[in-house]
């Protein structure tokens, strides 16, 4: 058992017998209500982690977790996860009908676990049991061979192919079928993603734009929007705030797909369903050179355009036209935050000089925050001395998340960041 699923033997020997998640969740509240009581601005995830380490736990999912493991469902789906073939065939033989177990919230199948982990002997030994190899669950309405293919796992995919699964999967939640579940995602290994593409191709599937462009594969970019020109505006789903495949292009940082879109006709100014082009996506400061030249071609370009692409003397002199271009909810509101998590140190430096405010706060990604914590989540360290030494301050808080730069920084592991603020801090 691991370190965050067990707590000390004298921990879990104080829990009720019968204590399982209904019954934490209730005690949670109950304990929220007692906090409020002298503290009206506590939250459910501090009443959880007061009542978890009450019972000898460093957190609410490591307590969580153990409950779990005390039910019989919460062991087969550890055993899934982990590769317990043992330990799942034992389970399975004394509780035949649990086969058919499924993992919160999203009712997950065993096979889906274990296909998400990569656990092949467990994915073959479940169907043999007789586990339907194109079942859906809930949440995403993916089989388990999505998530193989997410995780990158040549074998598993392979596995699931043999025994009927379905290479192309239409119909999940992310409209990306599993060749974009293989793709589409960011991190993992680069060359085991693109091997299970090249496995689900040899089956059958095909590739749509965003697969094509995830993997630079302009041939099939080609391709496809010679075949359909609506292609170059096709919107993601819901869960990507449709983007454009030039929006994905930019945020997966692939500038030759970019170039080629806009080749092909791509609109540079298009947006997102929150309003943003593209050039909200970018965290580099020339991911998106083609669009930002191409903007500045058509005459469409603003304060944030100028800086972007390094034009000093267009930006004085729309500045001298407009007094208010750099005001919260001038003609161009979010530059500031914009170039900060591009990256661009020049841009960013220009602005403060012309009195931008480090403090000002902008919707990005449906929450309100500071050109600071975007800096800081992309571990930017000379924008964040930049924004530290004109005034920014570190504390102030997203409306979404309640996190303020320091805890940004630490949810995206920037290391440097961390330092940098400690360090402001200390002074």
């Amino acid at each position: 058992m691991s370190d965050e699923t067990s707590g000390s033997a004298s921990a879990s020997s104080i829990l009720p017998d019968a204590a399982n998640l209904d019954w934490l969740r209730k005690q949670a509240k109950r304990r929220l209500d007692q906090l409020r009581a002298s503290n009206p601005g506590a939250q459910l995830a501090d009443a959880q982690f007061i009542l978890a380490k009450s019972y000898g736990f460093p957190s609410w999912r490591a307590l969580k977790a153990h409950v779990d493991l005390l039910t019989v469902d919460g062991q087969l789906v550890a055993a899934a996860r982990s590769g317990d073939v043992t330990s799942l065939t034992a389970l399975l033989d004394t509780h035949p009908g649990k086969l058919f177990a499924l993992a919160r919230p999203y009712d997950m199948t065993l096979l889906h676990v274990a296909a998400q982990n990569g656990q092949v002997a467990v994915v073959d030994l479940l169907l043999q049991r007789g586990l339907d190899v194109n079942v859906r669950e809930k949440g995403d309405n993916t089989y388990a061979m999505h998530w193989a293919a997410a995780a990158g796992t040549l074998d598993v995919v392979r596995r699931l192919a043999e025994a009927g699964g379905d290479v192309v999967g239409h119909g999940d939640d992310h409209e990306l079928e599993v060749i974009g579940w293989a793709t589409c995602w960011d991190g993992g290994d680069d060359a085991a993603h693109r091997a299970v593409a090249e496995f689900l191709v040899s089956q059958g599937a095909r590739h749509h734009i965003f697969s094509a462009i995830a993997l630079d594969l302009a041939s099939d970019v080609r391709r496809i929007v010679a075949s359909d020109s609506s292609a170059l505006e096709q919107a993601m789903s819901h869960n990507e705030d449709y983007q454009r495949p030039l929006h994905f292009a930019v945020r997966k940082n692939r500038p030759q797909m970019v170039a080629l879109l806009l080749e092909l006709g791509a609109d540079p100014l298009g947006k997102d369903g929150s309003g943003y082009s593209a050039a909200v996506y970018a965290t580099g400061p020339n991911i998106d050179r083609a669009a930002i030249e191409m903007i500045r071609a058509r005459g469409a370009a603003d304060l944030f355009t100028m800086l972007a692409s390094g034009d000093w003397g267009a930006a004085e002199r729309l500045l001298r036209q407009d007094l208010h271009a750099i005001e919260p909810g001038g003609v161009s509101a979010g530059a500031l935050h914009v170039l900060a998590k591009r990256n661009n140190v020049a841009g960013v430096k220009w602005l403060l000089d012309h009195g931008a405010d480090p403090n000002g706060r902008w919707s990005h990604w449906d929450a309100e925050v500071t050109p600071l914590h975007l800096a800081a989540w992309q571990g930017h360290a000379d924008v964040v001395r930049l924004l530290l030494d004109a005034g920014a301050d570190p504390a102030i808080r997203d409306s979404k998340h309640d996190g303020d730069a320091m805890g940004w920084a630490e949810f995206a592991g920037q290391a440097e960041i961390m330092r940098i603020l400690k360090s402001h801090s200390a002074k």
